[in-house]
């Protein structure tokens, strides 16, 4: 099914229950798909190779679901990640949360990034800037129509945030983005420095039952490991540098 016929069902449905639902955006069906294959059919043979063997170490079948888990995890966010836009508020719908904001809170709503990938920003009162996720970046049409309804519903009591306020907003957002890059990369290598290092030490050759190395066992538990304490790590850094800068 199509994203037009998608979210045309989803505006009958909300026009039939309290008639707020105005409009839900997410990837196209075509695009999830080739997400899903891209990034889910490689890990099925692993997945059945991990619950057909009897003589695996438990460690090494723990690090195994852990990795694919990550990437499954990765897959439903993709499949879950929306931006419903209602007549009072604005949803984003993420992988374990949907947050929503009134239209009053809404300080800014603009587009960025390049125009290969295009990014929609909102911030609002908190100071919180974040990305606006189910391609809506995209379409420039519907970025102005959220934008107009914004105008419409945020009242007359709104005013534009003052310079610094936004400053601090994208400073903090930047340092989030850094993070999550610094986190990725680091945790991918931390999987190949492993991979490598156990086929360069001829460890491929002692895969026996309980004998599988060390290293190998550790593969799938050392990476989400690194994200999580790289991510931690680099965010607050960057945020006492900027603290430590500010007059």
């Amino acid at each position: 099914m199509s994203l037009d016929v998608d979210l045309r069902l989803e505006e009958q449905v909300g026009a039939g229950t309290d008639g707020r639902l105005i409009r839900k955006y997410r990837l196209r069906a075509a695009q999830l798909v080739f997400i899903t294959c891209t990034l889910g059919l490689p890990g099925i043979p692993l997945a059945r190779w991990i619950v057909a063997e009897d003589d695996l170490p438990l460690t090494f079948r723990a690090s195994m679901l852990v990795l694919l888990g990550t990437v499954y995890l990765g897959i439903v966010w993709f499949w879950r990640a929306a931006t419903i836009v209602y007549r009072d508020h604005l949803a984003v719908r993420q992988l374990f949360r949907t947050r929503r904001t009134v239209w009053s809170d809404v300080l800014s709503i603009e587009s960025e990034g390049s125009s290969a990938s295009p990014r929609t920003m909102l911030l609002d009162r908190k100071g919180r800037l974040f990305a606006l996720p189910g391609g809506v970046g995209a379409q420039p049409h519907e970025v102005r129509a959220i934008k107009d309804r914004w105008a419409r519903s945020r009242g007359e009591g709104w005013t534009p945030p003052a310079d610094a306020f936004v400053l601090v907003a994208r400073h903090r957002a930047s340092a989030r983005g850094s993070a999550v890059v610094w986190a990725i990369l680091l945790a991918a290598g931390s999987f190949l420095v492993l991979l490598v290092s156990g086929l360069v030490l001829d460890f491929g050759s002692d895969w026996d039952g309980d004998e599988i190395p060390w290293l190998f066992q550790a593969i799938g538990f050392v990476p989400v490991v690194v994200f999580v304490a790289v991510y931690q790590v680099r965010r607050l850094l960057l945020r006492r540098r900027h603290t430590a800068s500010m007059p």
